[in-house]
């Protein structure tokens, strides 16, 4: 059963693309209802346990009731994330491989729901040379990809923790020349990753910078995704620390200046925050996300 043939296309009259990351627990179908009682207009799930290596299992039954939800309640696109244990980069071979067969388990999973695509860590080197990483990265994913079908890896940018891949768009750039597999590879820029990683999006002058380095390297039209987090630490500081929005050090001023940039304003944004009450992104996160794209500045961001 392969539902990617008639995910629907996004379009003008739905920006802007809003979401958040929501559970799947209890079906993956519930997970919609879950985005859009919070007025997420677009999503992004788990569709295993992030923290174990187990094979995504969903009846053929779920996988109509999931497609279903996602039409009736205009929530698209819906992107995969990953499990957490990836390391296609690092010397230990059981683990590459172990890594290269999940991702391929998500990009079939990824075609069978209709996602626009997959979210990968890119992993640590481990101790071994950049280069050698970047060798059985770039292996790794090459092998994910001859899965087939047309869902797209989306690398995520990282925070520039020692010996992290992925924390330059240099470095993303050169990855993607070398995989070579077109349309089926692209970037999802993480925030507060980027901020953590030294790049300054959160003032005009620094995320002009910011994106044409991007361009430059790698190509706006290569930018699928953008995970929404404020940062619990400071510009540089090589560390992967989620905020709630206008909370963190990317700050208020900063997010009207990320979601007001005419070359960002038709990208998804979904938010991997913490939220209010620890319990993910609400409402009211969604709606200043919102709020923020039309150009209004509010004064108190949460009580």
């Amino acid at each position: 059963m392969n539902n990617s043939d008639s995910a629907p296309l996004i379009i003008e009259d739905r920006l802007p693309l809003i979401g958040a990351h929501v559970g799947s627990s209890g079906g993956l179908s519930r997970s919609v209802g879950r985005a859009n009682q919070i007025g997420a207009n677009c999503m992004q799930i788990f569709v295993s346990a992030p923290r174990q290596w187990k094979t995504p299992v969903h009846s053929d039954k779920e996988v109509e009731a999931f497609c279903s939800q996602l039409a009736e309640l205009d929530v698209r696109p819906v992107f995969l994330h990953a499990v957490y244990l990836l390391n296609p980069s690092g010397p230990d071979g059981d683990l590459r491989g172990k890594s290269v067969e999940s991702i391929r388990e998500y990009l079939r999973w990824g075609a069978r729901l209709g996602a626009a695509g997959v979210v990968v860590h890119l992993g640590s080197s481990a101790g071994i040379a950049p280069e050698e990483a970047a060798d059985n990265l770039c292996a790794g994913l090459l092998a994910a990809l001859e899965v087939g079908g047309d869902v797209p890896l989306l690398l995520e940018t990282s925070a520039g923790t020692k010996n992290s891949m992925g924390s330059t768009f240099g470095s993303l750039g050169s990855m993607l020349r070398r995989l070579d597999v077109g349309d089926r590879a692209a970037v999802c820029l993480d925030t507060a990753h980027v901020w953590a990683a030294g790049y300054d999006v959160a003032s005009p002058d620094g995320l002009d910078r910011t994106l044409d380095e991007f361009e430059r390297e790698i190509g706006l039209e290569k930018l699928l995704l953008i995970h929404a987090n404020d940062s619990k630490v400071a510009l540089g500081a090589a560390r992967d620390r989620h905020e709630n929005i206008g909370d963190g050090c990317i700050g208020l001023e900063g997010w009207s200046t990320l979601m007001s940039h005419p070359k960002l304003r038709h990208k998804p944004w979904i938010m991997e925050t913490p939220g209010p009450d620890k319990n993910g992104p609400d409402a009211a996160q969604v709606e200043l996300l919102r709020a923020l794209w039309r150009g209004e500045l509010p004064l108190v961001v949460t009580e």
